[in-house]
């Protein structure tokens, strides 16, 4: 019962609830009838009915309520970043550029994800967002095996099931926006109810990002070739722990006895790409930020073994910034001045509260 309902929160998403919502109503409603039948027993049953229906019909609604989605950042076009649209044309010739959005934000990341209207009917969109951090710190060679990656992602249908598991677990915390389970009684009872199935979907969502990683691995190398996929994680494995402990560590550092922002981690990127380039990590374990959401990427040796490879291999350093030749350059200035703006502003309010 358990894998059902956890399938079929994988082809649904939050709108799993609706046989539930439909069951909850039949059950009230033949209550209701038993009244003309046997009244004093429905009046008797009154106490175990009325919770058990009202925790019933309000889940399903609580958890087809609108979710706030944060706001998107300003879409590039082709003549922002004639590049990558033109590396995504080339490695996805199947989905209509209409159902496309690409994205530029200031993370050393890159993922795909889609979104579907009216009630997932609509043709699923696709967004893919590369980190501007990526496009400064790799060359185009290994860009191209990035959006390979993502692309694989979207082909494999990995978007598909991964959204509606994560739009569930996120559909649920919007209903304890609402029902605050250590206020209200009926928050309460939903998540005693709630609190296992979420336990399981994010088991689940762990796994599932997990193998799609793998698999979206090798179909990437089949296509780039798998030594340009692995050189790309070779790459971002070593930038990865050489962004964390060239920039971030000090800066923290500097954070907790601040009296003034100090200088944004993107404006010393690009200060340091030669020395960050040239990093070795020691550890073959992913670097992670607190801040950020859990990382559900595979181990680098794990990865380079699903590409074939035994041993992590020398690779070559960019030479190169693919944002350069992939980005206009007038985008280019104004995402840096942008991001830049943004981390400092925020950095000001952390200050402040020194």
């Amino acid at each position: 019962m358990r894998t059902l309902v956890t399938k079929a929160i994988l082809l649904l998403g939050r709108y799993a609830v609706l046989p539930v919502a439909a069951l909850a109503v039949v059950l009230f409603v033949g209550w209701l009838a038993a009244f003309d039948v046997h009244p004093e027993m429905a009046v008797m049953a009154l106490p175990v009915v009325l919770p058990i229906a009202t925790i019933a019909i309000a889940l399903p609604i609580g958890l087809l309520l609108p979710i706030p989605h944060a706001k998107d950042r300003d879409a590039v076009d082709e003549g922002a970043a004639s590049g990558l649209w033109a590396l995504w044309n080339e490695l996805d010739d199947s989905t209509p550029r209409s159902r496309r959005t690409l994205q530029i934000d200031p993370n050393l990341n890159a993922s795909i994800g889609e979104r579907r209207r009216y009630f997932a009917l609509a043709h699923r969109h696709l967004t893919m967002t590369i980190g501007l951090p990526l496009l400064l710190m790799l060359d185009e060679r290994a860009v191209r095996a990035v959006v390979a990656h993502e692309v694989a992602h979207a082909r494999l249908q990995h978007t598909t099931g991964g959204t509606n598991l994560h739009e569930f677990m996120v559909a649920a915390a919007n209903l304890f926006d609402h029902l605050d389970a250590e206020r209200t009684i009926t928050g309460r009872i939903a998540h005693a109810l709630l609190s296992s199935l979420l336990a399981r979907v994010s088991a689940e969502f762990h796994a599932i990002r997990y193998r799609n990683e793998l698999e979206a691995d090798h179909h990437a190398g089949e296509r780039t070739g798998a030594h340009d996929m692995a050189r790309a994680l070779v790459l971002l494995h070593n930038v990865g722990w050489g962004i964390k402990e060239l920039i971030i560590d000090p800066l923290d550092k500097e954070l907790l006895g601040a009296i003034r922002a100090p200088t944004p981690p993107l404006q010393r990127l690009v200060e340091q790409l030669d020395a960050i380039r040239t990093y070795r990590a020691s550890d073959e374990a992913e670097p992670h930020d607190e801040e950020q959401p859990e990382d559900y990427h595979p181990p680098l040796r794990e990865r380079l073994a699903n590409l074939g490879l035994t041993t992590i291999p020398d690779v070559e350093l960019p030479r190169t910034s693919a944002a350069e030749s992939l980005v206009s350059a007038p985008r280019l200035k104004q995402l840096l001045t942008e991001f830049n703006a943004d981390w400092r502003r925020k950095a000001e309010r952390l200050v402040g509260l020194h």
